[in-house]
């Protein structure tokens, strides 16, 4: 589960994005930390250490050159904010992959050589990682967030859809009512209450009628008999599970009835008293 205490400011303290469970959470942390964007601080007194006969430390005039630069004040260390976000876990051969993701890099002496060794060329794995950035900030321009807009839309279309059928069966239940007409299809003048009162409420409401018949998929439009049937089903299931619940180990009787309808098949009721 997302939790906003795990995103930490100091970037010596965070945990790996790939330590993380799901891509969703993975995708929820990478936002987060692109909202607050990389951790700097500006005039800070930052702790000096001892190069030979020189004692250096982290210049916030880093910043200015090099926007990917994050300090840790707990590790006196410099990261990628990049490199961090979206790293490739399969390749850490390129200079200071580990050291500015993991360990973080203390060599001040060095530091200008390093980041830029560290940055390396157009195909490097810190670019790979600012382009995939990138492409995350605008993901709504990207082939894979289309895909995956359109997956979570159909979830939720098909939930409204669902919803409506369900609730269309459960009221025909409790009514009593037929479901089927003698003719169903989209021209007829009375398609049975099942169709008839789906429409209706589509009719009335927009939601269900953004999904419902010629807007649903032509194999996911829940109006089969098929589907009536077992969502029948569900519901008389789901009403013995309540009766058994409320009898328990009580006495309870049986009323029984049975008569023919106009197809001259025997029709049995059961009643629970």
């Amino acid at each position: 589960m997302f939790d906003l205490a795990n995103v930490k400011k100091d970037p010596g303290m965070r945990r790996a994005i790939d330590e993380f469970s799901t891509p969703q959470i993975r995708d929820k942390m990478r936002w987060a930390y692109l909202s607050r964007g990389p951790s700097r601080l500006l005039g800070h007194n930052f702790r000096k250490t001892k190069f030979g006969p020189d004692w250096r430390s982290f210049l916030d005039a880093w910043y200015t050159k090099y926007d990917w630069l994050e300090y840790s004040v707990e590790k006196d260390a410099a990261y990628c904010f990049y490199c961090f976000l979206f790293k490739s876990s399969s390749n850490s051969s390129q200079f200071g992959h580990d050291v500015f993701t993991k360990s973080g890099f203390r060599n001040w002496k060095k530091a200008s050589e390093n980041f830029k060794s560290h940055v390396g060329g157009p195909s490097s794995i810190h670019n790979n990682a600012r382009s995939n950035c990138e492409d995350f900030r605008n993901k709504k321009q990207s082939v894979a967030y289309a895909i995956t807009s359109q997956e979570e839309k159909s979830h939720v279309d098909y939930e409204i859809r669902l919803r409506a059928v369900v609730g269309v069966v459960r009221f025909l239940i409790e009514q009593g009512l037929a479901f089927r007409g003698h003719d169903e299809s989209s021209t007829s003048r009375n398609k049975g209450n099942f169709r008839e009162l789906l429409d209706w409420y589509g009719a009335r409401c927009k939601e269900v009628a953004d999904v419902i018949n010629e807007n649903a998929p032509g194999n996911c439009q829940l109006t089969s008999h098929e589907i009536q049937q077992d969502i029948s089903q569900a519901c008389a299931e789901e009403t013995m599970e309540v009766i058994m619940s409320e009898v328990e180990n009580a006495s309870f009787s049986l009323l029984v009835d049975e008569s023919r309808d106009v197809s001259v098949k025997e029709q049995m009721a059961v009643m629970v008293r």
